[in-house]
């Protein structure tokens, strides 16, 4: 609906977001977002966690799943969808378009961003150039260590781990082992040997 009425969309992205801090006011962050979150039954979402949220965009929060304090949710540009038994972390960024699946754990200090920001336009600032969307998919059963940064417009299979302070900037396959800046795939899970396998050094 919003869609089509684009002042009528930036008259009340304005009375939600303040201009120059893009959080929501007061009384959006007490009144509105509450009523935006969908919840599935025993989630918990710590007091102090920052939920920038929209109503024009989903958030929604699986059966016991936690979001602890501290931890930042931004939807401004994209969904976020945090699966069921997943476990957000102390400061924990997403930034949406973002997917979480189901028993996903984020160490303190990731970042799972789904854009990216423009720069081609070297005329005008780069904080004035807007930001393009590009959704970042974590599929279920995956543990992401602490202080790690997963970047725009990637997936991230089922029963991975990505090592500590690893900086991910492409698609890992289902059941690897992944680590360092830029990541790359450390081990693979060999089914028929039943076991991780390392792989070669490049």
């Amino acid at each position: 609906m919003l869609e089509s009425h684009p002042r009528l969309k930036k008259f009340l992205h304005y009375l939600l977001i303040h201009p120059y801090t893009a959080r929501p006011r007061w009384w959006a962050r007490t009144f509105v977002i509450p009523l935006v979150i969908k919840r599935g039954k025993g989630s918990i979402i710590r007091r102090k966690a920052r939920l920038d949220i929209i109503p024009s965009k989903k958030i929604t929060v699986g059966v016991k799943s936690i979001i602890e304090d501290y931890a930042i949710i931004n939807n401004g540009m994209g969904d976020v969808i945090i699966g069921d038994y997943t476990h957000v972390t102390s400061r924990v960024k997403l930034v949406g378009p973002v997917t979480l699946g189901n028993y996903v754990t984020l160490g303190s200090n990731v970042q799972v961003t789904g854009l990216t920001h423009n720069y081609l336009d070297v005329t005008r600032p780069i904080a004035k150039q807007g930001v393009t969307p590009n959704r970042t998919i974590i599929e279920d059963d995956v543990w992401i260590g602490g202080n790690s940064c997963i970047n725009q417009g990637i997936t991230i299979g089922t029963h991975c781990i990505v090592a500590a302070g690893s900086v991910v900037t492409k698609s890992v396959p289902p059941y690897s082992v992944v680590g360092g800046n830029p990541a790359r795939i450390l081990k693979l899970y060999d089914f028929e040997k039943q076991e991780w396998i390392k792989t070669s050094k490049k």
